[in-house]
């Protein structure tokens, strides 16, 4: 044990087949990889359970259900954009693969190949996203604008009809985040500029368009956002610069002491019915996991990766090399970290 942290398990993947998706609760890790694995882990069993080795696209989110009863408990593996696989009684005493209800997201195989190389799809929260950008064929095409398809389903009751805008986008344009409202993109235009919009799913309408370059701080490179609840936005800009933004792109508080690139980043609420209870998770580039206290406005390191009882051949090959995308996902006792090789698996301190 290190400060507190506690190395669980790290679960080996394939090599060149990182992690893309990942949910985690405190009986259950959950998570997907580019060639389509998608596995769980059954913390208090200390099993692995395979429920995938490949698939025909990525694994683009996996999410949990736990209700009261554990018959009930669920788990939804999103394919691509294509199909979601429903794996239905996952229970801790389970001890094989368990039976899967598939829901296919288009009417037929003919309409997927159309739209399928235009899709972006993206799991926020328990909403499945679905934006169909004009991609360019190649870099030199300039930017354009265009009647953009955007259709949600809400995971967690598929039995809700999908719901459809039509958002006006450009082909280079990048979604961040949606809260089941605000839908959250922006757009990259000629000469470098950038527009940061919000869209309200309810109204149909763009509710703010913002171009960043007019911003008095120089902005720098958006990597990370996420809606925060009280009409707030959490981003990573110029990579290891972090602020806190309302919905008028004003900022409201700016952090991150330790000048790392941040690799990514989860939230949590200690106390769901208050705002002020609201910690940020972060990881950095050097290993470091950083928590940011909102209340009071400042940030410590909780722990870093190679302090932890990782086999020393994992850590000689570095955890963060290769430059993919990487995940961290906190429960009340556990957090997940993604890495080129692995996911790490530790408990940590109550927050």
């Amino acid at each position: 044990m290190y400060n507190g942290i506690k190395l669980i398990r790290f679960i080996a993947i394939r090599y060149a087949d990182p992690i893309c998706a990942i949910d985690l609760t405190d009986k259950y890790l959950l998570y997907g990889t580019m060639l389509g694995t998608a596995a769980c882990y059954l913390i208090n069993q200390k099993k692995l359970i395979t429920l995938s080795e490949t698939q025909e696209e990525h694994i683009s989110g996996v999410k949990i259900q736990e209700n009261d009863n554990p018959k009930d408990n669920k788990m939804y593996v999103c394919i691509g954009d294509d199909k979601i696989n429903i794996y239905n009684s996952i229970n801790e005493n389970y001890n094989e693969i368990p039976k899967f209800e598939q829901k296919n997201n288009y009417p037929n195989e003919n309409e997927h190949f159309q739209k399928c190389e235009k899709c972006f799809p993206m799991l926020k929260n328990d909403y499945f996203v679905r934006t169909f950008i004009e991609f360019p064929p190649d870099t030199k095409t300039g930017s354009n604008m265009y009647d953009t398809q955007c259709s949600v389903k809400k995971l967690l009751n598929l039995s809700e009809p999908e719901i459809t805008r039509i958002i006006k986008m450009s082909n280079y344009s990048v979604p961040f985040d949606f809260d089941g409202k605000n839908y959250i993109f922006i757009d990259f235009l000629e000469e470098k500029k950038r527009i940061f919009n919000i869209f309200d799913f309810e109204s149909g309408n763009i509710e703010l368009t913002f171009e960043i370059e007019k911003c008095k701080e120089k902005i720098g490179h958006i990597s990370l956002l996420k809606i925060l609840k009280n009409d707030l936005i959490f981003l990573v800009r110029s990579y290891n610069i972090c602020e806190i933004r309302d919905m008028k792109f004003e900022l409201k508080k700016y952090f991150n002491y330790y000048g790392n690139e941040i690799l990514a980043f989860d939230i949590i609420y200690t106390d769901e019915n208050n705002f002020e209870s609201l910690k940020i998770i972060l990881l950095d580039l050097k290993c470091n996991v950083i928590l940011y206290h909102y209340k009071e406005n400042k940030s410590e390191i909780l722990f870093n990766l190679n302090n932890l009882e990782v086999e020393q051949v994992i850590k000689d090959q570095r955890f963060f090399s290769m430059g993919y995308p990487y995940y961290i996902k906190v429960s009340k006792q556990y957090m997940a970290i993604s890495s080129d090789y692995g996911c790490v698996l530790v408990q940590h301190v109550p927050f």
